[in-house]
């Protein structure tokens, strides 16, 4: 069972890699709040579709508070803040950047979630970061960079970090697709309202190419990537998760270059491997024992 939700982490993190790329090729076609806002408009709806079916009641009216706390780290910063700023640098550094992510989950669920983390673990991401620092050392820094891209997604990586411990904090409250999908619906508000902004800016010129691009980032990329994130992080906790945000710039440099033509050195390669090791080790150590786990007192509301 534990290898499952392992799985689940795992697969989010290539849908996400993808959906790095697909941002890269959607900054011709849009501007990147609009793209934000119609990925969410879609995905909330799907996810609202899927709850129904399932016969999940979403309380979007009584835990509003809840779900546009989620909504607003989650799906309009930290995705606005992606998409943001792969209009400024290319998918592969991107993906790189996102080695940051790890660090602010633990910090993240340490102070808002109150996870217990081993220092098995704890080596296990130093592991891990060291293979960032190799793939970053290794990154091409091209005329396509840019240092506030970058740091957009810096930003981007802390606001994610937020919604997970925020997202595991709230797991007793709601299963994964309640919370995902109350999210998605009030994150999708204001991504709305900053998206209709963007469109004064930013025209809009859909392409075949472009509309499979953005039904990626609408569904897969959205709906079937959070859910199993939210899966694995509710069963595995913060501590165990956050290692595997480190497999994301592997992933995203690997279909850089398959599909973007992007290149990768050797001691991205050497760093990449490192990053797996990492990950693959945190995942597999044992479990915090319940004694030793922090509950928290309360819930927020």
């Amino acid at each position: 069972m534990r290898v499952k939700f392992i799985l689940y982490l795992v697969g989010a993190n290539v849908l996400w890699a993808g959906n790095y790329l697909a941002g890269r090729v959607l900054r011709l076609s849009m501007g990147p709040f609009t793209l934000n806002a119609i990925r969410w408009i879609v995905s909330a709806l799907i996810l609202l579709a899927i709850a129904s079916y399932r016969g999940e009641h979403v309380p979007l009216r009584r835990e509003w508070k809840a779900f546009l706390l989620l909504g607003f780290f989650g799906m309009l910063l930290f995705s606005s803040f992606t998409y943001w700023g792969l209009s400024m640098v290319p998918a592969g550094e991107a993906g790189l950047l996102s080695g940051f992510t790890p660090l602010a989950v633990l910090v993240a669920g340490f102070l808002i979630a109150r996870d217990a983390v081993r220092i098995w673990q704890w080596l296990m991401v130093a592991v891990s970061i060291t293979g960032e620092i190799l793939l970053l050392g290794g990154a091409a820094h091209g005329p396509g960079g840019s240092i506030f891209g970058a740091l957009v997604l810096i930003c981007a990586a802390l606001a994610w970090g937020i919604y997970t411990a925020l997202g595991r904090r709230y797991r007793h409250r709601f299963s994964p697709l309640v919370l995902t999908a109350g999210a998605a619906v009030w994150g999708a508000i204001p991504s709305a309202v900053l998206g209709i902004g963007n469109m004064a800016t930013h025209s809009m010129k859909l392409t075949v190419g472009s509309a499979l691009a953005l039904l990626y980032v609408s569904t897969m990329a959205s709906v079937v990537a959070f859910m199993m994130w939210s899966a694995g992080v509710n069963k595995l906790g913060s501590g165990t998760a956050a290692p595997y945000l480190n497999l994301l710039p592997v992933f995203t440099a690997l279909l850089a270059i398959v599909l973007l033509h992007e290149s990768l050195s050797l001691s991205q390669l050497e760093g990449g491997l490192i990053v797996v090791a990492g990950a693959v080790g945190a995942g597999f150590s044992k479990p915090v024992p319940n004694s030793l786990k922090k509950t928290p007192t309360s819930m927020p509301e």
